[in-house]
This record gives C-alpha cells, structure tokens and sequence, in this order.
C-alpha cells in the first residue's frame, strides 16, 4: 500500500497561486442560474477536477482554470530562492504583493527588469451553470464539460500554449452536446465516459438518471455528431423489449412520458466500462465492450457490447489477444452448445449471434491508422448482422442476499489475467471473471465477484420474434466482502452524501474513495493475485480445500490517505470533489482534491514492494531495549489557517444587499430610535456575533496546536539532552577531571571512539587467534567418539571376518553352534552343484529310455516345474553373486 511522504505542498498552500487556483469567487453571484435565491439541490458526483499529464484543470462554479503542477512547484522554489536572497523591504514587498504572479530573472541579460510570468490561466467557457464534471478524453484533445443537466465539449488547447507568457484571459471552442436531450426539462446527467474502444477517443457516452445511454461519435468537420446521438437506448424500454425491431430509442424532447413503475427501480447512480480504462492489456474480449449500469436502487444492468460504428484497437499484442479471447470464448461456447441437445432456443440463438458478430469482424478488411504520438491503430466498423442495441443483461442477484437496503452512488469494475511463467505471458490476455464494486451513499464497499462473466446478447429480429422470451440464465455476483469507510453510530459519520470512486494510475486492483471523512485507499492485489492463480491453473482436485483456506486469508486492505475535518464541509450540502491521482516524475505519485475551495493533497510512495514486516518490528528486534528505541513521529498535515481569518466580513454585503437605498444614508447620520433601526442593529448584531464566534473557535484551535507543538518542543529537548549524555558518555566528554600525566594527551570525541573501535578490533583479533590455537589442540589430542552407525559397521565387518577366515577361539565356537560361517556356507553350495550335476550326468540316458513307457505328463505341467527350478537357481546364483561381490569389496580374496 502507498504511504504518504508528505501532505499538501507549500506551492498549494495560502498565499500561493496553486492555493488560488482552487479559491471561489470573491464576486461569485449569489442568486441561482435558475432565477431562483435557492440554487437547484444536486445529488449526483463531483469531478471538478481533470489532468492531462501534469496539467490540471480546475472548475470553480462556472469557471475553468488551469496550471502546470510542475511549473507551480519550480516557480515557488525559485521565488522563495530570491526571496530569501532579497535585502530590502521593498523587494520582499513587491514579492508578496504579486499574488498569482511570480517575478523570474531574464537569463540573457542581468540589467533588465524581471518579467511577470502567469502560472495559471482562466479558460473562458459560454457556460453559465455551475460545472460538475469535468471529463478529458483518451488522447487529450477534448473535455467534456457538465452541470446538473446539460454537456459541453471543449477543444483543448496545446500543452504549449497553454505554457506561454500570454496572461490573458483563454477563450476555449466548445459545442454544446445534445441541444434537446441534455438541457433542464430533462432529468439529470449521472455519468459522462469516454469509450475505452472509440475511434481516435472521440466516442462518448452519457447516462442519465432516467435510464437513457446516450452514445455519441464526435467529430469537429461535422456539427450534427454534436446534436443528434449516434445510438439512444431508454434501458426502461429494452427492459420490456421483445424484439430487436421494438423502439428502444430515448423519447424525444417535448414528447409526453406516461407512468412506468421501473422509473424508480431504473433511476441511474453510476456507469462504467469494464476492463482497464488505462490501457487494453490483459482484458478478456468482451469487457471494454460491456457497459455497467448501477442503478440507486441497488440493481445492476449490464450492455455488452456496446461499441460505435467505428471501433480501434492497439495494433499490439495486448489488441490482438483482445480479438484472440473472443474468438476462443465465442467458438468454444458455440461447440459446447452444438453437442448438448436440451439446450434452450434462446441459447442456441445466441451463440449463433455471437459466431456472426465474429466472423463479421474477422473477415471484414480493417483500416491500419496511426495515432498522434506514431502508434498504429487497427480501426474496425460494427457488425452489421447483429442489431446495433445489445440486449440489457440483468439485474444480477447478489449472492448471499445483503440483509440491510442500501443506495448506490459510484460502481467500478475490475477484471482478471491469465498469470504465467513470465511477466509477459501474464500481461497478455485476460479472464472472462470480474470484480464489481458497489459504493453506496453510506460509504460502504461491496466487493463482488461475476466469475461467469458477461457474454454478447441481442434480442431476436424481426422474423423470429416471440410473445414472450425465454428468462435469461441465472447470473449471480458474489459478494465477497463488505468494507465499511466510516462507521455508523460514531461522531465522524457525517450526513449521506455522494462519494465517488478513483482508479489508482499504478494498479487495476486499487483505488481510491472520495468521502465525507476524506480520502481511503483500498487495495485488493493481495487476494486478486491468490484468486487469479487459481483461476488460471483451475483444477478440480482439491479446490474446495483451496477455496476454504483463501477465504479465511483473503481481506482487502484499507487505509486513511487523508483526513477532511468535519467542521470544514458540515452543513454546506455539496460534497467533496472527486479526487484526482498524478504520476509525474517531478512532482512524483500525487493524490489532489479540493474542499470548499481549498486544496488538500498528499506526496504518496510509488513503490508497490510489500515487505513481509514492518519497520517498527525490525526496530524492536535489533534494539537492545525498547526504552533506546527512538520515538516514531506522527506524520500529520501541515497548519492551514482556516478561512475564517482571512475571508471578508458579510456585513459590507448585507449593507449593500439588505438595506434599502433611501435608508442608507441615515446610516451615516446620528443613531435614532425606531423599530427600523433595531430591526438593521440586531441583523448586523446576528452578523457579527456568528463571525465573532467562529474567529474564537479558529483562534482556540490555534492556541492549542500552539500549546501542542510546545509541550511536543519540551519532549524532544528532554529527549536530545539524554541523548547528549549518553553520546557524552561514549565520547568521554562527561569526565571531570583527567588523572593521567601532562605528557599524555587526553583522547575524547571522535578520536575516543575510534580508540575504542580499534582496542575493540584488536581484542577480537586475539580471541580468533586463541580460538583457533585451542582448537588444533584438541585435535591433536583425540578425535571424536564414533556414532551408532560407525559402530555397528565395524562390528559387521568384523564378524564376516571372522566367519571367512575361521576363527577357532571359544567365542567363534558358541557362534559357529548357532549358525554356518560365511565360507562353509559358500563351500556346501559349491559341494551340493556338483553332486547333483554328476547325478544328472548318470541318470540322462536311463530316463530317455523310460520316457516312452512311462506316464505322458502334461507339457504346460512340465515347463511350469522347470520354469519353477530354474528360478530356484538363478535365486541361488544371485545369492552366491551378491556375497562374493560384497567380500571383493572388503578386499578379500576366496580361495
């Protein structure tokens, strides 16, 4: 897991430039854009914050703003440099009264003026709501821009030009999205994603709460990609849908809607694309395909596949094992169902649809394009024999049912890989299994597990449409665990809001969540690396036992990246803004987000080593006492001085506002009694007092950081004066008085430690050496005492030597009673071939003779007996063998 170095930086802290870029407007108005005094309650997510690289984009009401990270962090250590080589009073003025501005010294020539140099820029849009969401493409040439109900799409400028002296104000070329479908008589945006599969990263796709995904394919030359969708889908419509010829597109603006009781059930939270939305490396075929849809209800809905008339794929390996999983996943599925005869209709049908979407787009005749950075592209159009509108797949059962209801507000999915020998092999393709995460309004994660995966599915055309489908297969997500962010009950649970979840830029098995409390950070590699080992190598032997012991294990981590205080953001109704993650080899891996117009951010470790034990433990393992342990310091945020101290007093405003005009010159007269005037006094007074009152809350706050930080101070002196003692001690500086000679000179400090290094180097020396001279010793003077095997071998040895050379001693005697010595044995065995073989010799031509007048035996009879014998000898010849070779080994030679 990340661990935080640091937190919000100087150059985003009060009164830097990176601090006002986030800063509300001072002159913001205060009436809503509806013409109402109360501006329209939004419940959906906010992401106010984009980046393309190092750059950020920053929305603040109906404002878009924009800085360089980098150029923030270089500028400010070059202006505290001259700042601090500054001398007079003057300079240092000038300094600080350049807020949004920062002098740099010409290079060229020395004697000039320093020049003002903008870090960041207003980028003027034509949008007069405030902005939700802000949406950079794949490839960084657009942004999509949203408030509660109506989309824009801006051309972005280049990195360059945006980096030049220019300090005016940036007019950006927008185009309003969707004229009639996304404006205020209609229901509100929940999600705006660009397509992971769009050609050259201009396909986008809106959702809105209503239920209608909007896919929309851009292009600049053609101003009507912008007014018209290229594919509208009412999911309430394709819910009920029979046919593939039915109207699913979304009603149009001005058109009556009638009941329908899926209105509540289909009210949108969030929509995702399965896969990685970094990259296309190692996800399976159909997942970049597959559109999830959470709905606030707790229902979840999948598309798939849902993709443009033009379509791309990295012309890599990681493009072309997109194309090989599918193929391998259509083709193997359409044999499994060619051999099984009570397979449903509608299976069947299926994966016929499937086989003609894919032979469609293998024998179609792709274009070969290159990208803007030289990377080549492989652009494919749509199938055409299949509809354009897949089937909507669901709702899924979450298996065991949770007992608690719940609301969804944010959804991620996250897909497996086939794990290899090598890191490459792992990297290339991926498995048709999922991990789904539901986030709800309560800050609770439920980690889910789609190990069927989700397939393409068409509704019948035309000419094989039915009255009634056949139900779908049974597809279930297994909630695997539950995480609770905040805990419900306790003084930090804030009201419900709208958390939203982050893709870590590091690893598709992390991200991060947005909430009340702050930040936290989840990371499921530990388990998803154990699940998709076995998922890879499945083999039925023994997996209940596996599954079993993994599900003891497996637990995701989490931690607390950043902590919001709760008096920051309570009672205010808007939530924080979606954070944002950076990976730049300046600025390093940084966390960003903004509260009530004041930045919070953290300096994570990009490291992802996972040591088995901590630091704390190897410190209280290799210390010889806990107490000479140094104390582990907290690290926590620096000091931010709450906008209490520094924001205007609303009491110029409500003069202006509240007061009449015919009344405010009186106020510049003597003070009259009349019920008009307590009535403008006590309003003043309810101003004053609540400003009063929160500038005592701020200065008791900072009082007791002070008085913290002092008994903190008091500490680490008392612990640096035991500290100097003791190194006093090591170095003999804590010696009082010196009884040796006046000759000799008196060894402290550095030169006293290195005495004792060496008198502690020679004293090792001498102990090796005596070591080794006790050692040579004690060889000399005897070796060791033979084992129990040394033993019993030479006792063996002894006996076959006496059996073969005949011992005649009365031990031998009591021995030889008990059984035959080696050599008699061999000696009978030699005696007894001979008599036999002489017998044999005597008896070959009698037998002959009696053989045609004797009993016929059976010739199987026969051979089994003399099959029976020759065995007997073969067991008595190895045996005579095996001890002769055994004697020539003991070099012993048998007459």
């Amino acid at each position: 897991m990340p661990k935080v170095l640091s937190y919000t930086p100087s150059w985003l802290s009060r009164p830097s430039p990176g601090f006002d870029l986030f800063a509300a407007n001072s002159n913001a108005p205060t009436k809503a854009p509806n013409g109402l005094g109360k501006a329209t309650e939004y419940s959906g997510p906010l992401r106010t914050i984009a980046t393309r690289n190092s750059e950020v984009f920053v929305a603040v009401g109906n404002e878009i703003r924009w800085s360089d990270l980098v150029l923030l962090q270089e500028t400010d250590k070059a202006s505290r440099s001259r700042f601090s080589r500054s001398q007079s009073r003057s300079e240092r003025t000038a300094y600080e009264d350049d807020v949004g501005f920062y002098r740099v010294s010409s290079s060229s020539n020395s004697s000039s003026q320093p020049r003002l140099t903008r870090v960041t820029k207003v980028l003027k849009v034509s949008i007069h709501r405030p902005i939700k969401q802000l949406v950079i493409s794949p490839q960084g040439e657009y942004m999509a821009i949203t408030t509660s109900h109506t989309a824009y799409i801006a051309v972005l400028p280049d990195s360059a030009l945006l980096n030049s002296e220019d300090t005016s104000v940036l007019k950006l070329k927008t185009f309003q999205l969707g004229p009639t479908a996304h404006v205020l008589e209609q229901p509100p945006i929940a999600s705006v994603i660009w397509h992971p599969l769009g050609y050259r990263g201009r396909c986008l796709v809106t959702v809105t709460t209503d239920a209608v995904v909007r896919l929309w394919e851009l292009n600049r030359a053609d101003r009507s990609t912008f007014n018209e969708p290229a594919l509208a889908i009412d999911l309430k419509k394709l819910a009920n849908a029979t046919s593939a010829d039915d109207n699913l597109s979304a009603s149009k603006y001005g058109a009556t809607k009638g009941f329908s009781p899926d209105s509540v059930e289909l009210e949108v939270a969030s929509a995702c694309f399965g896969g990685s939305p970094r990259s296309q490396d190692a996800v399976h075929g159909w997942a970049p395909m597959t559109l999830w849809v959470a709905m606030k209800e707790g229902d979840v809905y999948a598309l798939c596949p849902l993709i443009p008339s033009k379509w791309q794929l990295n012309r890599t390996s990681s493009g072309a094992a997109v194309i090989e999983t599918l193929t391998t996943s259509i083709n193997s599925r359409y044999a499994s169902l060619e051999d099984q005869l009570d397979i449903s209709e509608d299976e069947r049908r299926s994966s016929t649809q499937q086989l003609s979407w894919l032979s469609d787009i293998i024998y179609q005749e792709h274009l070969i394009e290159d990208g803007l950075l030289g990377e080549a592209y492989d652009v494919y159009s749509r199938p055409t024999s299949t509809p354009p509108i897949p089937k909507l797949q669901g709702p899924f059962s979450l298996v065991p049912e949770l007992d608690e209801d719940f609301e969804l507000a944010d959804i991620i999915v996250s897909g497996f890989k086939i794990l290899g020998d090598d890191l490459e092999e792992a990297k290339s393709e991926g498995l048709p299994a999922s991990v789904v995460c539901l986030l709800t309004t309560s800050c609770e994660v439920h980690i889910c597990l789609d190990l069927d995966g989700i397939e393409g599915r068409w509704l019948p055309s035309g000419k094989s449409q039915q009255l009634f489908l056949d139900a779908d297969p049974e597809h279930d997500l297994l909630v695997f665990e539950t995480v609770k962010l905040l805990e419900h009950g306790n003084e930090t649970t804030l009201e419900p809001s709208h958390p939203s979840i982050t893709i870590d830029v590091n690893s598709d098995n992390s991200f991060f969540v947005t909430h009340d409390g702050g930040i936290s950070y989840l990371s499921m590699a530990s388990w998803m690396q154990k699940l998709e080992r076995e998922l890879s190598n499945a083999q039925s032997e023994g997996a209940e036992f596996r599954l079993n012991v993994f599900m003891e294990g497996a637990q995701t981590r989490v931690e607390s990246t950043i902590c919001i205080p709760k008096d920051l953001h309570q009672g205010n109704g808007q939530p924080i803004a979606s954070c944002v993650i950076i990976e730049d080899s300046d600025i390093g891996y940084f966390l960003l987000t903004t509260v009530q117009g004041e930045p919070y951010a953290a300096t994570l470790d990009s490291s992802n080593d996972e040591l088995p034990f901590d630091d704390s433990a190897v410190e209280r393992y290799m210390a010889f006492d806990d107490e000479a342990l140094p104390q582990r310091l907290e690290l926590r945020q620096s000091y931010q001085a709450p906008r209490t101290f520094w924001k205007k007093s609303e009491l110029a405003t409500f003069i202006e506002e509240r007061v009449p005009a015919r009344r405010k010159n009186t106020l510049k007269d003597e003070v009259r009694l009349s019920p008009a005037t307590l009535e403008l006094l006590m309003n003043a007074h309810r101003i004053l007092s609540q400003e009063t009152h929160q500038l005592g809350l701020a200065a008791a706050d900072l009082f007791r950081r002070c008085e913290r930080l002092k008994d903190e101070f008091n500490g680490q002196i008392f612990r640096a004066a035991k500290l100097t003692a003791r190194i006093d001690g090591v170095t003999g500086d804590d010696e009082e008085g010196y009884e040796g000679s006046e000759d000799d000179e008196r060894v402290v400090g550095s030169a006293r430690i290195e005495q004792r290094l060496e008198e502690a180097k020679a004293k090792q020396t001498e102990l090796v050496a005596r070591h080794d001279q006790i050692r040579k010793k004690l060889a000399k003077i005897g070796g060791r005492d033979l084992s129990e095997q040394e033993q019993a071998w030479i006792a063996e040895i002894e006996k076959i030597y006496r059996s073969v050379e005949g011992s005649t001693s009365a031990a031998d005697h009591s021995q030889k009673s008990e059984d035959f010595a080696t050599w008699q044995r061999i000696e009978e065995v030699r005696r007894l071939k001979e008599e036999l073989l002489a017998q044999a010799k005597e008896t070959g031509p009698g037998l002959k003779d009696d053989v045609n007048f004797a009993i016929k035996v059976p010739r199987e009879y026969r051979n089994q007996r003399m099959a029976h014998v020759q065995e007997m000898l073969d067991r008595e010849t190895s045996m005579v063998d095996a001890v002769s070779e055994r004697m020539s080994r003991l070099n012993i030679l048998i007459s």
